[in-house]
């Protein structure tokens, strides 16, 4: 069974520019939006030429090169998933005129497929799923923070956060000099009224908050594990 994480945040906070400091080598990147990588060089690190960076929308095809990885790659150590969800969002839109629920329950259960495909790769491999987050308000403030998913019936069928083991969340805080710092939190706890929705196994992290370095989850996740 591969370790399977997901990095949850808003978009801008970090959660693709954490992938520059894996191992390209061992790191094969399935980019559902088509979008080029947030940082300096990534286009020399992560392409289609050296078979570690592909633009890929298609579910049925992603889980297919996923099972292909795990059979026949044993070089590749990490999968990325970039903007997840969105395989969910382009197959909704496609359906879009499809009346009733059931093509939520369907929508649902494609993306829980897709977790259980990533769960069968090789035990030494680890898979992170990027998701956006959004605000859960009550009394018109903000209590929580969960997957950007489509509408609360899909919510209640499947939430991706409570059946993986690791979940870090991706935010920007700042210093009293309105300094910047981008980084992940790893364990679930309160800023003020809202919960951060954070969870990893009891002493992979010791610290709350650490950069949004994933080369470096990969290595306490490893260490953790092996």
């Amino acid at each position: 069974m591969a370790n399977i994480g997901i990095i949850l945040g808003k978009s801008g906070s970090g959660k693709s520019t954490s992938l520059k400091t894996l191992n390209p080598e061992e790191t094969v990147v399935f980019n559902v939006l088509k979008k080029r990588l947030p940082f300096k060089g990534s286009r020399e690190i992560f392409n289609a030429e050296k078979n570690n960076f592909f633009n890929m929308d298609s579910l049925p095809d992603l889980m297919a090169y996923l099972q292909s990885i795990s059979d026949n790659a044993p070089q590749i150590k990490t999968v990325v998933i970039d903007d997840a969800i969105y395989l969910m969002r382009k197959e909704y839109f496609k359906r879009a005129k499809e009346a009733g629920y059931t093509k939520y329950t369907e929508l649902a259960q494609h993306f829980q497929q897709l977790i259980s495909v990533c769960e069968n790769m090789r035990e030494d491999m680890n898979v992170f799923l990027l998701l956006h987050s959004e605000d859960v308000v009550s009394d018109n403030s903000i209590i929580e923070y969960k997957v950007s998913t489509i509408g609360k019936l899909l919510d209640s069928q499947y939430n991706p956060v409570e059946v993986v083991p690791i979940v870090l969340y991706s935010t920007v805080i700042y210093d009293e000099h309105g300094k910047a710092s981008y980084g992940f939190y790893t364990h679930r706890h309160k800023e003020g009224t809202t919960v951060i929705p954070a969870k990893s196994p009891d002493g992979m992290f010791d610290q709350d908050f650490i950069p949004n370095d994933l080369g470096a989850v990969v290595k306490a996740i490893d260490a953790y594990y092996n």
